[in-house]
């Protein structure tokens, strides 16, 4: 059911019936005060006057067949997120605008602003696990995130409270083999995943972790670790079923890939230092 604030009940159920056809996951909160313009590589910046926030997880986890061989991240598995969630959201902004005239809506899909992790347990569409990641209650935290930034209040549907998810234990902290959750807080600065997109030479330490995570782009140590996982059965978007691609080697194509953005030189990089090379050798 949806709570219409202030909005026509024909605009609030058109609304609520465009957002559960496009998006499998999804709520909304308001737009978090205090919001500094964004840097270049965000892009447009946040609509003035935003008054309300629309939160979208897009689960991607597939059957576990098409990941053999996989030595990448799984959600780098399928084809680029940003593009398959990106059109979602973009029709949902063409649909808003024809709905309220004269008003302003904006979406992002990671490269966002926005403090997406905050918003989404705002939203009431998932809880942040200790390893610093949404987890929803049907997919686990085998999502990425997507919002619709909007000058209008926009109807909520009702969602429960979800508890948190952690409690006392602790299996991602002694599974991420860099210490980055060690410190009772997210390191960013040593997740594995940072680690695969880091560019120029990695020191001797940097080296070892990547092999050890055995991971050439992206990590999945702490989610595989994660017990609100166990339970997630497959269900990607219909977008992500089409190409999956789980190994990544030497002079294959970047075109499609959530990674390609970072270029193909640290990929190289990385798919050498799997196989045992040092970046010594690599000069």
């Amino acid at each position: 059911m949806a709570r219409m604030d202030g909005l026509k009940n024909a605009q609030a159920i058109a609304v609520f019936a465009l957002f559960d056809r496009l998006f499998p996951l999804w709520g909304v909160c308001a737009f978090p005060q205090g919001v500094e313009a964004p840097s270049k590589r965000f892009g447009e910046p946040p609509p003035a006057g935003a008054k309300a926030v629309l939160m979208a997880a897009f689960p991607y986890l597939l059957p576990e067949e098409l990941y053999a061989g996989r030595n990448i991240s799984r959600y780098a598995v399928v084809r680029d997120y940003h593009v398959a969630c990106g059109e979602r959201l973009a029709e949902a902004c063409c649909t808003l605008e024809a709905l309220f005239p004269g008003e302003e809506f904006g979406w992002y899909c990671d490269n966002s602003p926005l403090p997406e992790v905050t918003l989404a347990e705002a939203a009431g569409i998932g809880r942040r696990g200790r390893h610093n990641l949404l987890i929803t209650e049907s997919y686990g935290s085998w999502v990425v995130l997507g919002e619709i930034v909007s000058t209008v209040s926009l109807p909520q549907n009702d969602r429960n409270i979800l508890p948190a998810p952690c409690g006392g234990c602790r299996l991602c902290v002694t599974a991420c083999p860099s210490g980055a959750l060690a410190g009772g807080e997210f390191d960013r600065s040593r997740c594995l995943s940072r680690l695969s997109q880091k560019k120029g030479e990695l020191t001797a330490e940097e080296q070892a972790l990547l092999r050890k995570g055995a991971s050439v782009w992206g990590c999945d140590i702490c989610q595989e670790a994660c017990p609100r996982n166990v339970a997630s059965a497959p269900a990607p978007l219909p977008e992500f079923l089409v190409d999956p691609l789980p190994r990544l080697r030497q002079g294959a194509s970047l075109e499609g890939r959530a990674y390609a953005w970072r270029g193909a030189d640290v990929l190289a990089r990385n798919l050498r230092i799997c196989a045992g090379e040092t970046e010594q050798t690599l000069n």
